[in-house]
């Protein structure tokens, strides 16, 4: 055991490494989407360039929870990713799928800050509060205004 190691539960641990590997995984899942938007048969730049700009964002959120983990004295614990899908069938699936990937993502950090507060780690709890919940909220709304945009214009294929 670290001896940095400080009113940091185990439970605490083993769900930072999973959220860990659920950052890296949303990076895969943004790269596929990038290549797929970068591809000559589909030729949306914006798109990949959100894509490619979310993924390195995923990267940075597991990056900085690997960082806390350490600090805490806690053990970094990476796991085999999925291959993620690479033939999105539209413009607006992707994002669609996309928008579903950030719920998912936020949805899993919103349970870390309760079991933060059920472990009485404030320390913790105001990490996931400064660096991720509100991002997680914006990124949301970006996605769920560009999903409305689509319904506007069409599928985007």
């Amino acid at each position: 055991m670290s001896i940095a190691k400080q009113n940091f539960a185990t439970s605490s641990e083993d769900s930072i490494n999973q959220q860990i590997n659920m950052e890296l995984q949303a990076s895969q899942v943004y790269l596929s989407m990038a290549g797929w938007a970068q591809h000559t048969s589909v030729a949306l730049p914006g798109l990949e360039k959100y894509f490619r700009e979310s993924a390195h964002e995923e990267r940075e959120h597991a990056q900085h929870l690997i960082d806390y983990l350490n600090m805490r004295g806690g053990r970094v614990i990476l796991r085999a990713l999925q291959a993620p899908e690479s033939d999105w069938k539209s413009a607006k699936n992707a994002v669609e799928a996309a928008l579903q990937l950030e719920k998912d993502v936020n949805s899993s950090l919103l349970t870390l800050h309760k079991m933060g507060d059920s472990n009485a780690d404030p320390n913790f709890c105001d990490f996931n509060e400064s660096r991720f919940l509100d991002e997680q909220v914006q990124g949301i709304k970006t996605l769920s205004d560009m999903v409305g945009q689509l319904n506007h214009v069409g599928e985007g294929t």
